[in-house]
């Protein structure tokens, strides 16, 4: 194909010169262009859509036969009008989704997998992939490439959970994906910071809608989806996938809380807090909570952390604090500390493992009574979820007098479930 001067003949490419059929034109990315690049095209394309409707068997430049049918714009914001004050540039525009692919979709590609390969793939790990993204295509491809290639390294033996545990940690700690360095990128570029950390809200329910800028932008550049409440006909924002979720955690705490210093006693051999036979995690977070108030009292300890309009630091600031001071304290510990989402609305728990055994941390933000009583039993039914026969549950208050804290910090036996919670009060001095 000639060189065309599109300024004067890119209306003729899309004509009978060059094409022999109708044509579809798919554009990605076409908001990288620059602006004045932009309103030029579009200016084209307009004006042959115009063209089009008034002569249907050609263009208003020649008598050939005009085949551009439409044209497709994929993962664009701007010019299809959503930031433009203007309204839209095109004379029709309609948008199409593109749905997350399902459970069933995912495992049919595993399957496929295993009858091209003759490897198998254990169930467990199709699950977990399905549970960690939630089917989002470039997530699921992702996965699905280091697990069958780039990982799989013994092509002879079924891809197992452990293979799994591999690739997720290498895929959190070292390797670089654009779906989620886009992401972070959106997040930590725009003043919708505070929304996204307010997600992590573990008591309320973000409200969804589209005429509130923040989840406009956060769901246009995938970092959170909805859920529907038929019973209240109400939306709710929701992260995208637990694994988004945990990888902004991850880098939110990481902000805040870059350089930690979570000994107070160098001294401290942790007797009573890590045993031979197991860890008591109440202890654990006794010694958190001596860091915690001489941290408070460090006129920067806060600084850079997100606020509310009324300057107190947001919830999740906490459990942010939390997370480092265990990963950094037992960093050289053989124990593994991770977050996990369970509903991807708030609801964070904390995970120890350590020879063997799995603890559970469920983290919460003390308001009233009624509510402690709901968490006692979230817990415990999360812990019976987990096979565990205990779970802590950590409130975060501002203050509690000692005879409500002897009253309401001991352990919990809840028939229903058969589990103990063991109750704790995390000071936060109302900072």
């Amino acid at each position: 194909m000639d060189f065309l001067d599109w300024t004067h003949d890119f209306q003729n490419l899309f004509t009978a010169q060059y094409f022999d059929r109708p044509l579809l034109l798919i554009l990605d990315e076409f908001d990288s262009l620059e602006p004045d690049t932009i309103q030029q095209l579009v200016g084209e394309f307009r004006n042959m859509y115009i063209a089009r409707l008034r002569n249907p068997g050609g263009n208003l430049l020649t008598d050939s036969p005009y085949l551009l049918h439409g044209v497709c714009l994929i993962g664009v914001r701007a010019v299809l009008g959503v930031e433009n004050a203007k309204g839209s540039p095109f004379n029709v525009q309609r948008s199409m989704h593109i749905p997350n692919l399902t459970e069933a979709e995912v495992d049919e590609m595993f399957r496929w997998y295993e009858r091209d390969s003759g490897q198998k793939v254990e169930q467990a790990v199709v699950d977990r992939l399905y549970y960690e993204t939630r089917g989002q295509p470039g997530l699921t491809s992702w996965f699905g490439e280091l697990l069958t290639e780039t990982c799989n390294e013994r092509k002879g033996e079924p891809i197992s959970i452990r293979n799994w545990d591999y690739v997720y940690a290498l895929a959190t700690q070292a390797l670089p994906d654009n779906n989620i360095l886009n992401i972070i990128s959106k997040v930590k570029e725009s003043d919708h910071l505070p929304a996204v950390v307010d997600l992590f809200r573990t008591e309320e329910k973000t409200p969804f809608s589209f005429d509130n800028p923040a989840m406009n932008y956060l769901y246009m550049n995938g970092v959170i989806d909805f859920e529907t409440d038929e019973g209240e006909n109400k939306r709710y924002a929701r992260f995208s996938c637990p694994y988004v979720q945990r990888r902004l955690f991850n880098r939110f705490s990481d902000d805040v809380f870059h350089e930690v210093n979570p000994i107070v006693d160098h001294f401290d051999e942790l007797e009573d807090a890590v045993r031979p036979d197991g860890l008591v995690v109440r202890n654990i977070l006794k010694r958190y909570q001596v860091w915690l108030d001489r941290e408070i009292k460090r006129e920067n300890f806060l600084e850079g952390a997100p606020r509310r309009v009324d300057m107190r630091v947001r919830e999740a600031v906490w459990h942010f604090s939390l997370y480092r001071y265990l990963a950094s304290r037992f960093a050289n510990y053989p124990m593994r500390i991770h977050p996990e989402f369970p509903t991807g609305n708030g609801k964070i728990d904390l995970i120890i493992e350590y020879k063997g055994e799995t603890y559970a941390l469920e983290l919460k933000s003390f308001q009233d009574m009624t509510q402690f009583k709901k968490a006692v039993d979230q817990a415990a039914r999360y812990a019976r979820s987990l096979g565990l026969s205990r779970v802590l549950l950590a409130f975060f208050i501002d203050a509690i007098d000692d005879k409500n804290r002897a009253r309401l910090e001991v352990d919990v036996e809840h028939a229903d479930a058969g589990v103990t919670v063991e109750v704790c009060f995390l000071l936060t001095r109302g900072e």
